[in-house]
């Protein structure tokens, strides 16, 4: 399908397009042998027509949110003359509309209308709201829904549609990409991450939202030479493809040595109890003392194990008086050996008899014999491909040293690869943790990068430079702990970094100064954890802040102190952890919980 044919097919009021007909007849007889007198006039009826909705995508609704992370990708929004405080229960709500589906997508919104993808369901759907109340325009199937195998996330897609003008664009989980047109949801076209570029889907599944810049439309399969690709946004042909190695010079990164991850020996609350020196390996003798050791992790006194209270960083409360809620990282009885050699029957609960026979099944992981067990043979096992390039973040536009670049933090590294045919310029690998488990979007400013993830890794800023060669690098400026962002996003405002400091065990709001990575202000301390981990969105002066738990967070932006203007809790929370990202467009705030759309006025009266 064309361009032209594809822009014909938006169900437009017939006055505004009949004016737009009657306007071009005014000029076709004025003009007589113009340009427009020797134009086919079903063409020129088409040129109007893209014009027309390429007009509506830029400007239609003052303040619209039409892709991941709002218009240009960081999180913030222009809008202005929105309530500066809240009332004490919140803005007043709107509206909400339930039967949407599972999943994690955060909606975009555009031209009156909302998009967000589901799994509803055997099928994965794409679907559009209307602005005004809620109501559902359409919903179109683009692929089967896909069997996750790890639990957490498995509830549907999380990937925004990119809306731009008569054209929306979307990833579903097992990398089905698809070209809908926004009036009526037809696909226009489609392609597969996997079948078509070789690409190698994360264990957590795909979960980018594409970016469209220009006449490209740029996506991660993760294949091994096509870890990034621009396709064409009008037909969905390649453009280029892009490598960019595991590591630095080339060299595949070895994920099964313990020499290449954070070293779970002193992170494990159950490897570093068998522990008992504390020397890497556990002995004979520390095996046979297993059952008793074992207790110590017994928080409740009831004779077994949670996976609470085997997990790093022992899930803590909200904080707030919310449930408390299983966190949305990896399936630690299922990640580490150990645990899955103790959890026998594989319900997620060390019982009593397992851990009477918990010296038995460890012993069954001594590989070589030796009576001992090392990190490798106790630590973490990795499941599905373990060479994808791909991570879960999404990629933003750059323009620097004269050139536009496509920045994206993936499984190794954060990159940045030529606009014009994908070419490897820099890479800066510290932010990438060593279990590709990288979510958060990059941030660019002045010539710097940031980026971050958690497991382990943090935040680092790098100053990029173009050489007089010509080549780019990019030069560390500082790397913090202090910044380790699981996937709720950071802002930068005023000089500042505003973002969550942890995985998942938890984690709280922090505050770093972008130039110097100095931490300025935290939630860290049990008596101000007033904010723990969440996804933030900015607009005018204000930081809305979603915790995971649920209760949603007005703060005043400040390089001094965190200074909180409103807070209320969502009502009808799921049990799921809450991943959507908060959305504020032309008044409204949008909160998603899987199969709900939350809908507030946030607007000052």
């Amino acid at each position: 399908m064309s361009a032209t044919q594809g822009a014909m097919t938006w169900r437009e009021p017939k006055s505004k397009l009949s004016n737009s007909l009657d306007q071009l007849e005014v000029i076709h007889h004025k003009q007589g042998n113009s340009f427009f007198h020797h134009m086919n006039p079903p063409l020129v009826a088409g040129l109007i027509a893209v014009t027309l909705f390429a007009n509506r995508g830029l400007c239609a609704g003052n303040f619209d949110w039409p892709q991941w992370q709002g218009p240009d990708r960081t999180a913030h929004s222009k809008e202005t003359g929105l309530l500066k405080e809240w009332p004490k229960d919140g803005p007043p709500p709107a509206w909400k509309i339930k039967g949407l589906g599972g999943g994690d997508s955060t909606p975009s919104v555009a031209a009156g209308r909302i998009y967000g993808m589901s799994h509803r369901g055997a099928d994965e759907v794409v679907w559009a709201l209307s602005e005004k109340d809620g109501k559902e325009m359409w919903a179109v199937r683009i692929a089967p829904a896909y069997s996750q195998n790890w639990p957490q996330s498995k509830e549907g897609p999380s990937c925004t549609p990119t809306i731009d003008g008569d054209r929306l664009y979307v990833i579903g989980l097992a990398g089905n990409m698809a070209c809908l047109q926004v009036a009526d949801g037809k696909v226009v076209w489609q392609r597969n991450l996997m079948a078509d570029f070789g690409g190698k889907i994360p264990m957590w599944s795909y979960r980018e939202s594409p970016l469209v810049d220009g006449d490209k439309v740029i996506c991660t399969p993760g294949g091994d030479e096509t870890t990034m690709v621009a396709l064409n946004k009008v037909n969905g042909e390649t453009i280029w493809k892009s490598h960019v190695p595991d590591r630095a010079g080339g060299e595949p990164q070895n994920f099964g040595s313990a020499a290449n991850r954070p070293s779970v020996m002193q992170t494990d609350p159950v490897l570093s109890t068998l522990d008992a020196d504390h020397n890497k390996e556990i002995s004979a003798d520390e095996l046979a003392a297993a059952p008793t050791a074992l207790l110590k992790l017994d928080k409740n006194h009831d004779g077994k194990l949670s996976e609470d209270e085997v997990s790093p960083q022992m899930g803590e409360r909200d904080g707030q008086g919310g449930q408390q809620r299983r966190r949305r990282g990896p399936g630690i009885m299922r990640m580490m050996k150990a645990l899955s050699a103790l959890d026998a029957d594989e319900n997620g609960v060390i019982d009593e008899a397992e851990i009477k026979n918990a010296a038995v099944a460890l012993q069954k992981l001594d590989e070589n014999h030796d009576g001992k067990l090392t990190e490798d043979e106790v630590g973490m096992k990795y499941m599905g491909p373990q060479n994808t390039g791909a991570a879960y973040s999404s990629a933003i536009a750059i323009d620097f040293g004269g050139q536009r670049q496509y920045v994206q933090l993936l499984a190794t590294t954060v990159a940045g690869v030529a606009a014009s045919d994908g070419k490897l310029l820099w890479r800066y690998d510290k932010p990438a943790n060593s279990m590709r488990l990288n979510i958060s979007t990059p941030i660019y400013h002045d010539g710097h990068v940031f980026a971050t993830s958690a497991y382990g890794a943090g935040g680092g800023l790098a100053r990029l430079i173009k050489k007089p060669t010509g080549e780019f690098a990019a030069e560390e400026v500082w790397f913090s702990k202090s910044m380790e962002n699981h996937h709720g996003g950071v802002i930068l405002h005023d000089g500042a970094l505003f973002g969550a400091n942890g995985g998942n065990g938890g984690g709280y709001l922090a505050c770093l100064d972008f130039k110097t990575g100095e931490v300025l202000w935290n939630e860290r301390d049990s008596d101000k954890r007033r904010v723990t981990k969440g996804s933030v969105a900015f607009a005018d002066g204000r930081i809305y802040y979603r915790t995971e738990e649920g209760p949603i967070v007005l703060i005043e932006p400040s390089r001094k102190e965190y200074l909180e203007r409103g807070r209320f809790d969502q009502p009808e929370r799921t049990d799921k952890p809450a991943w959507a990202h908060p959305v504020i467009a032309n008044g409204k705030l949008y909160i998603r919980d899987q199969d709900t759309l939350f809908c507030y006025d946030v607007k000052a009266k």
